[in-house]
C-alpha cells in the first residue's frame, strides 16, 4: 500500500488561489492523500468555504502570526508518513506525489525532497536558490543545501525530530534554517526536476516591502549566530549586513536593512550546538554562491 501524504497548505486571505490548489489536488496520482489547510486569521471568507468542501481539513487559527507557526501546527494535525508543503499561490502536477514517494524512499538518508517551482504562465523557472544557474541543472537531480517550502515532501517524523521550522524566524529564511539542522543531523535534502509544482505569484496575504527587507537581514543573523562559531558567525553577519545595505539602498528600503542589522545584532541568542568545521565546508560545497545578487533575497 502507497504510504499517506499529507499536503499542508498555510492560507491568509488567498481564498480564490487555495480554492483552485485544492481543485488540482483531486486530480493528482496519490491514492493516500489527506489535505491541511491551516488558516492564518483570513477575513476573506475561506474558513467557511474550506470546512464546507469536505476534501480538506481546516485548522483555524484566528491570527497571522506568520507561516512558521502555521506549517507546524499542520504538520502536527498531520497523519502521513510524508508531509508535502504547497504554497497558497501554487499548484501541484499530477504524478509529482509519484515522483516524490519513490524518490525519498529510494533514499532512506534523505530527509526532503524539493520540487521544481515553475510558474504557471510561463511553464519557466520561478523560483531558483541553488548555487548554479538553473539551465541545465533545473531537469537534473542533485543534493541541495536548502529548498523552497513552495513545493516539498518531507519525511515527517524526522521534521518533528529536528524541531520543525523556528517559530521565532516567522517569516522568511526559515526554510535555511531547518535545512541546517537537517544536514547537522546526517541527513540529505535532494531536488528533483521530475516532480513539479506551478507557482500562481499572488501579491495577497505577503508583507510589505520594507517587512521582507528587515526580517530577511534580521533572520540571516539569527541563523548564522545560532549555528556558526562566534568568528564565523560575525564574519558572515558583517558580509550580509554590508550586501543588504547596499541592496536596501538600491530599492529604496535602506532603512529597513538598517532596522533589520539592529534587529538581528539585538535579538541573537540561541546557545545550540554549533555546526563543525566539516558541516560549515559541507554546506558552503552544496550552496557555492559567493555573493547574493542585488535585488535577490
Amino acid at each position: 500500500m502507497s504510504p499517506l501524504v499529507s499536503v499542508v497548505i498555510v492560507n491568509w486571505n488567498r481564498r480564490a488561489d487555495v480554492r483552485l490548489a485544492l481543485d488540482y489536488l483531486r486530480k493528482v496520482r496519490a491514492p493516500q492523500l489527506e489535505t491541511i489547510v491551516v488558516d492564518n486569521g483570513s477575513t476573506d471568507g475561506s474558513v467557511a468555504e474550506f470546512e464546507a468542501r469536505g476534501d480538506c481539513k481546516v485548522r483555524a487559527l484566528g491570527k497571522n502570526d506568520g507561516p512558521c507557526i502555521a506549517r507546524n501546527v499542520g504538520v502536527r494535525e498531520a497523519r502521513g508518513t510524508y508531509v508535502f508543503f504547497l504554497d497558497s499561490d501554487a499548484v501541484l502536477s499530477k504524478r509529482a506525489l509519484q515522483v516524490l514517494v519513490a524518490r525519498i524512499e529510494a533514499e532512506p538518508n534523505a530527509a526532503l525532497i524539493a520540487c521544481r517551482i515553475d510558474n504557471w504562465w510561463s511553464r519557466k523557472v520561478d523560483q531558483w536558490i541553488y548555487a548554479t544557474p538553473h539551465m541545465p541543472r533545473e531537469h537534473q537531480v542533485f543534493d541541495a543545501y536548502s529548498f523552497s517550502a513552495a513545493g516539498a515532501l518531507l519525511r515527517r517524523d524526522v521534521f518533528l525530530a529536528v524541531g520543525g521550522f523556528d517559530e521565532r524566524l516567522r517569516i522568511y529564511n526559515e526554510e535555511t534554517d531547518l535545512s541546517v539542522r537537517l544536514i547537522r543531523a546526517g541527513h540529505r535534502l535532494i531536488y528533483d526536476s521530475a516532480a513539479r509544482v506551478l507557482h500562481r505569484p499572488s501579491d495577497a496575504g505577503r508583507a510589505p516591502g520594507r517587512d521582507y527587507w528587515r526580517l530577511m537581514i534580521r533572520n540571516w543573523i539569527w541563523i548564522f549566530h545560532r549555528y556558526y562559531p562566534a568568528l564565523e558567525a560575525w564574519r558572515r553577519t558583517g558580509m550580509y549586513a554590508l550586501v543588504y545595505l547596499y541592496k536596501g539602498f538600491s530599492v529604496g528600503h535602506l532603512a529597513a536593512c538598517w532596522q533589520g542589522i539592529r534587529e538581528g545584532i539585538a535579538g541573537r541568542r540561541y546557545p545550540d550546538v554549533k555546526l563543525s568545521a566539516d558541516q560549515i565546508r559541507r554546506i558552503d560545497g552544496l550552496n557555492r554562491r559567493r555573493k547574493i545578487l542585488v535585488g535577490r533575497g
